[in-house]
């Protein structure tokens, strides 16, 4: 299995992207949407919030997608139904954090620069966990410096995304990994599917799959 990588070369100007393929693509088309973002490079946490942003277009929100429907007519929907079950869900989704550092406050210039395109996500920041049913993707950052625990409900389905060390190791579904001079993603697909949440199988190519040592390994 591969895995998403994106290098970051630091010069006189710092944030050089170097990424492969698809997701290069995506964010470097993301990453321009930011007025004048073209004429410079681009730093850490401007990548973590492209990455952010593009995930959606990669996650299907099964409970939420298929509320009233039975589980037959849940299996029964076509690779055509879910890709527009998809495609409305990532047109009006709501983003959210607990603490804004500079991820999220590079994800709300994202949000709002990408409305222009007739899209209609959100951004919302929670005093706390307690209305968390409202959110798609919750970002917990390394500099938040709220506790809050990670065992949500499965009728939630929110996608936990995070830069903390040991993040999927303790609950989350995908997390950041600064390794050298690279930024990596990994994702724990065991939550994932306790969430509800799917993940498109071109996303988890790309993706590091984080299995926990009494696990075994999963092969997708």
């Amino acid at each position: 299995m591969g895995s998403i990588v994106v290098s970051i070369q630091r010069t006189k100007t710092p944030g050089f992207v170097n990424a492969s393929g698809m997701m290069f693509k995506l964010l470097i088309g993301l990453m321009i949407a930011i007025p004048e973002a073209s004429s410079r490079s681009y730093e850490e946490h401007e990548i973590k919030a492209a990455f952010l942003y593009s995930f959606a277009q990669f996650i299907t929100w099964e409970t939420r997608a298929t509320t009233g429907q039975t589980a037959a007519q849940t299996a029964a929907l076509t690779a055509a139904q879910t890709a527009a079950l998809t495609a409305a869900q990532t047109a009006a989704l709501t983003y959210c954090a607990v603490h804004e550092g500079p991820v999220v406050n590079a994800l709300k210039e994202l949000i709002a620069a990408k409305q222009t395109a007739g899209e209609t996500r959100r951004y919302t920041l929670l005093a706390d966990l307690s209305n968390i049913r409202q959110c798609h993707i919750l970002f917990l950052g390394a500099d938040n410096n709220k506790s809050e625990s990670l065992q949500l409900r499965p009728e939630e389905s929110v996608l936990t995304v995070g830069d903390s060390q040991g993040f999927v190791e303790n609950g989350g579904i995908i997390e950041f990994r600064r390794q050298g001079a690279r930024v990596q993603v990994h994702i724990n697909l065991a939550t994932a599917r306790a969430q509800r949440i799917q993940i498109s199988s071109k996303l988890l190519k790309l993706a590091t799959i984080y299995n926990a040592p009494d696990e075994a390994k999963i092969d997708d």
